[in-house]
C-alpha cells in the first residue's frame, strides 16, 4: 500500500510521523512536568466536571494518561496526538480548497507556528492543546456540515463543539465566527433542522459543566476577572498591540517557511470577496480581533497564546490567495525548510533544558519531600497531609511526592472544592513560599480560620538543583508550619 503512495504522499505521512515523535522526546529531557500538566492531573483526579480555571476535559485526559503510564513522555505523546489529529483535519479541509499537494503543504508550513513546538513542549498538555484538535475538526466539520448538509457532519459538529466547550470556553469565539460567516453567505442554515441537532447535541455535551457552573457560582470567571486587570491608562491601546505583535510572530515562521520555497515574489489575488476565501478569513481573524477588543476594552494583558490556537488555518490561506505552482521541487524546498525550523526550535528547547538550572523543569522533589516531611515530623505529630503557598513548587510535591499531599489551590474567594476544613484544621499544612510576605499571605489564605493577628515568622529552606551537566544551582525559599489545632 506504501509503494502506491505517491512522493509527495509519502513525504507528507513521514513528516506527520517525525513531527509527532520529535517533539515527543522532550518528555524525556524534563525531570519535572510543566505547572499545566501537573495541574491537570491534580483537577483531573478528582473527576469532578470542573475546576477553578477550566471545563475539565483537559484535566481528566491528563490524569487518565500519567495515572495509567505512570511517566512523563506519556503525556507528550497525548499531546501530540492531539497535534496529530488536528494535522490531519486541517488536511481534510485543505482539499476543499486547495490541490491535493498544496493541501499537504499547508499542514507542513505550520512547523513554523511554535504553538506546534516550543509553546506545547514548553506547557505539556493543558486545554490550548486540546482545541488544536477540537477547532479544526469544528471548522471542518461545519464547512462539510453546509456544502453536504449531511446529517451526520452536522452530528459530528455538534459532537466536537460540545467537547471542545467541554475543554475551553474560548470555544464560544470560534463559534462566534462560524454565525458570522453564515449570517453573511448562508443566513438558510439558521432554518436547517440538522442545524438544531448538532445544537442540541452541543448542548448536552456541555450541560454537565454549565450544572457545575451554575452550583458553584461560576467560579472559572472569577479567575479570569483576577488575570483581566487594567494594567495603566495607556494598556488600553498598548495591550491590543502586543497581541497583534505576538500573533504576527506566531505565524512568521510558517510564512517565512512558504516564501523560500518560492522562486519569485508572490502576488496576491484579489480573493476577500469570494465566500470560500471570506470563510477561512472569517474563521481565522474574528476570534483573534475579539481578543484584541477585550484587551482594549479591559485594558488588561490578555495572554498571546489565546490566539495562538486559531491559526490552524494559515497555511491554507497562504496558499489560496496566494499564486503557487507546486512542483516536486517545491514541495522539497517547503519540506526542507519546515524541517530546518523543527531542528533549530528543538535543539535550541532541548539544549535550554538541558544546562537550565531551573526549578521549572528539574526540581529535586524527592530530596525537598523528604526534607519536608522531616522538618513536618520534627514538629507535628500527625502525618502531613496538606501542602499550600506557591502552586509551581508545591504541585511537584503533591504529584511526585510518595505520599501526595493534598494540594490547597488559590480559588479566588471561593470555597476551595478539595478541602474539609474541619481536617484542614485537624491535620495542618505546611505553607511555602519565595518571600517571607508570601508565606505569611499563602498562609492566611490557605487556612481562614487563623486569626489575622496571629503571629507567622517564617522560616529559610535552602535546597540544590543540578542540571543535566551536573552545575548546581541553590534556591532558598520560605516555609510556615500551620499546626494541627489538636497538637
Amino acid at each position: 500500500m506504501f509503494k502506491k503512495l505517491s512522493f509527495e504522499q509519502k513525504q507528507f505521512y513521514l513528516f506527520l510521523i517525525i513531527h509527532f515523535f520529535v517533539w515527543s522526546l522532550i518528555g524525556l529531557i524534563r525531570v519535572v512536568l510543566p505547572t499545566d500538566t501537573l495541574e491537570g492531573i491534580w483537577w483531573g483526579s478528582f473527576m469532578m466536571p470542573g475546576n477553578p480555571k477550566h471545563p475539565p476535559l483537559a484535566g481528566w485526559l491528563t490524569y487518565l494518561t500519567y495515572t495509567t503510564f505512570k511517566c512523563n513522555i506519556s503525556i507528550y505523546l497525548l499531546s501530540q496526538a492531539f497535534i496529530f489529529g488536528g494535522f490531519i483535519y486541517t488536511y481534510k479541509l485543505a482539499q476543499n480548497f486547495l490541490t491535493k499537494e498544496q493541501a499537504m503543504l499547508s499542514v507542513v508550513v505550520l512547523e513554523g507556528c511554535w504553538i506546534y513546538s516550543y509553546i506545547t513542549g514548553y506547557y505539556g498538555f493543558n486545554p490550548d492543546v486540546v482545541l488544536l484538535l477540537t477547532i479544526p475538526a469544528i471548522i471542518y466539520y461545519f464547512y462539510k456540515s453546509i456544502y453536504s448538509n449531511r446529517l451526520i457532519d452536522w452530528i459530528l459538529l455538534g459532537l466536537f463543539a460540545g467537547i471542545s466547550f467541554m475543554d475551553k470556553l474560548q470555544t464560544g469565539l470560534i463559534i462566534i465566527a462560524m454565525a458570522i460567516w453564515a449570517l453573511i453567505f448562508k443566513r438558510e442554515t439558521f432554518k436547517n433542522v440538522f442545524f438544531y441537532i448538532a445544537v442540541v447535541i452541543a448542548f448536552v455535551c456541555f450541560y454537565p459543566h454549565l450544572s457545575w457552573l451554575i452550583k458553584h457560582d461560576f467560579m472559572p470567571f472569577l479567575y479570569l476577572d483576577s488575570k483581566l486587570q487594567t494594567i495603566n491608562f495607556f494598556s488600553h491601546i498598548t495591550e491590543p498591540l502586543i497581541f497583534l505583535g505576538y500573533q504576527i510572530a506566531q505565524i512568521a515562521g510558517a510564512v517565512i517557511i512558504f516564501l523560500t520555497a518560492r522562486k519569485k515574489l508572490p502576488v496576491l489575488l484579489n480573493k476577500t470577496a469570494d465566500e470560500k476565501g471570506c470563510f477561512l478569513l472569517i474563521l481565522t481573524l474574528i476570534p483573534l480581533v475579539m481578543h484584541m477588543i477585550i484587551a482594549a476594552v479591559s485594558g488588561c494583558n490578555v495572554r498571546p497564546q489565546w490566539g495562538y490556537v486559531f491559526w490552524s488555518l494559515i497555511g491554507i490561506i497562504l496558499y489560496y490567495y496566494i499564486p503557487t505552482e507546486t512542483s516536486k521541487d517545491n514541495f522539497k524546498s517547503v519540506l526542507k525548510g519546515s524541517y530546518t525550523v523543527m531542528l533549530i526550535i528543538f535543539l535550541a528547547f532541548g539544549t535550554m533544558l538541558t544546562v537550565e538550572k531551573n526549578y521549572r523543569s528539574r526540581y529535586p522533589v524527592a530530596s525537598i519531600f523528604g526534607d519536608i516531611k522531616q522538618i513536618w515530623n520534627d514538629n507535628c505529630n500527625t502525618p502531613l497531609k496538606y501542602v499550600g503557598g506557591f502552586h509551581e513548587w508545591t504541585f511537584p510535591l503533591t504529584i511526585y511526592g510518595d505520599t501526595h499531599p493534598i494540594n490547597i489551590m488559590d480559588t479566588y474567594g471561593y470555597k476551595n472544592l478539595w478541602l474539609d476544613e474541619d481536617d484542614l484544621k485537624k491535620s495542618g499544612a505546611f505553607i511555602i513560599g519565595r518571600t517571607s510576605d508570601s508565606v505569611v499571605s499563602f498562609s492566611h489564605s490557605a487556612c481562614p480560620y487563623l486569626a489575622e493577628d496571629i503571629v507567622i515568622e517564617p522560616k529559610p529552606y535552602s535546597f540544590t538543583l543540578t542540571n543535566a551537566l551536573r552545575q548546581p544551582r541553590v534556591y532558598t525559599i520560605y516555609y510556615y508550619i500551620v499546626s494541627p489545632l489538636n497538637n
